[in-house]
């Protein structure tokens, strides 16, 4: 089904708040309807309160501001995040991962990638993976991939000595994302600490905005970069 909003980097509405207190609140059921899309080991975390992990805030996201755009979710691993931002049953979920992983088959509980793709249609769970280096591909393809309004950038966590991270936000930049991104893991160790630093010292030139929302987020850190100027905190 063809999304008419397809190609827009605007968030829906006027303002997109991050509320902290439904965050909190957030009622866990969407997540148990998804939570056998990742691995069993991985439910737990999954199932988890805001603060802890960041599912509780994907849901939210998914929840209030889904449409018909794909979320974007960079570092597939176990499936966990995708299923997260599609528990809507309604915003399809594109997830992306470097073109040799396997990781994602774990999620599958030994069954088969057609099997488990046709359990997740039959009860509107829409993920589209994807294996492919997203530093080489063209421009063009990758605004075809990321010309929505939420990305998900969870991947090497090391920035300075695998420069994944900091290489695919320039390559955001160059595109004219107006979206907004979100960053896990930006406490995690002293790569991400300096390079979230980076991205604050650069919020006015480079025209965003960036919010910690590790409160309501991941415990080794959750930060959002607000290309849209629309994101209002309410914690």
């Amino acid at each position: 089904m063809e999304c008419p909003l397809d190609g827009s980097f605007d968030p829906p509405g006027s303002e997109l708040i991050i509320d902290y207190a439904k965050i909190r609140s957030m009622d866990k059921s969407p997540l148990k309807l998804v939570q056998d899309f990742t691995t069993e080991q991985y439910v737990k975390f999954m199932l988890a309160d805001a603060g802890t992990e960041h599912y509780p805030f994907l849901n939210y996201l998914s929840a209030t501001y889904g449409d018909c755009r794909h979320f974007s979710d960079i570092g597939t691993r176990v499936v966990a995040s995708a299923a997260a931002l599609g528990s809507n049953l309604k915003s399809p979920v594109w997830t992306f991962d470097i073109p040799q992983s396997i990781e994602r088959h774990a999620a599958y509980r030994g069954d088969t990638e057609a099997n488990y793709q046709a359990k997740a249609k039959s009860i509107g769970l829409n993920i589209k993976f994807h294996n492919l280096d997203l530093l080489k591909v063209s421009d063009e393809e990758l605004k075809k991939y990321f010309g929505t309004w939420f990305v998900m950038l969870d991947t090497f966590h090391k920035p300075d000595t695998v420069p994944f991270e900091r290489e695919f936000f320039q390559r955001l930049l160059d595109i004219g994302f107006k979206g907004i991104l979100g960053l896990d893991d930006i406490h995690l160790n002293d790569e991400m600490k300096k390079w979230w630093k980076e991205l604050q010292d650069g919020a006015v030139v480079g025209g965003y905005t960036t919010y910690d929302i590790s409160e309501v987020g991941h415990f080794s850190g959750t930060g959002l970069v607000d290309f849209s100027g629309k994101m209002v905190i309410k914690s």
